[in-house]
């Protein structure tokens, strides 16, 4: 269990803001790509960005895959500081079209 674990302790109100921005901004982009309905509007997206971060993250800790290597070996130069950023968007990018995808024959077109 310690596997799954998550680190909080460097957690503070700007972090936490970054999280709420970058959930927002890859959910209003999968709900684009799926072109669903907008539940919620830009709050229901921060929620589906969320939970895909979850999903996703939860998988990938659980089978020990990492992005942050992967989108490190690109050498991006002095964007090398925001890989972890970058592998948090992926991931939960990843996750909210997934649940936009499992979603959209329930709610429909958009």
């Amino acid at each position: 269990m310690d596997k799954l674990a998550i680190e909080y302790s460097s957690m503070n109100l700007g972090v936490l803001a970054l999280w709420l921005l970058i959930a927002t901004l890859v959910g209003f982009a999968a709900r684009k790509a799926v072109r669903g309905k907008a539940i919620l509007g830009l709050w229901g997206d921060a929620a589906f960005g969320i939970l895909g971060v979850f999903l996703i993250g939860t998988l990938f800790k659980a089978f020990n895959i990492s992005l942050t290597g992967w989108i490190a070996g690109f050498d991006l130069g002095p964007l090398n500081d925001i890989t972890k950023w970058l592998d948090i968007a992926l991931i939960a990018f990843l996750g909210a079209l997934v649940i936009r995808g499992v979603l959209r024959p329930i709610t429909g077109k958009g």
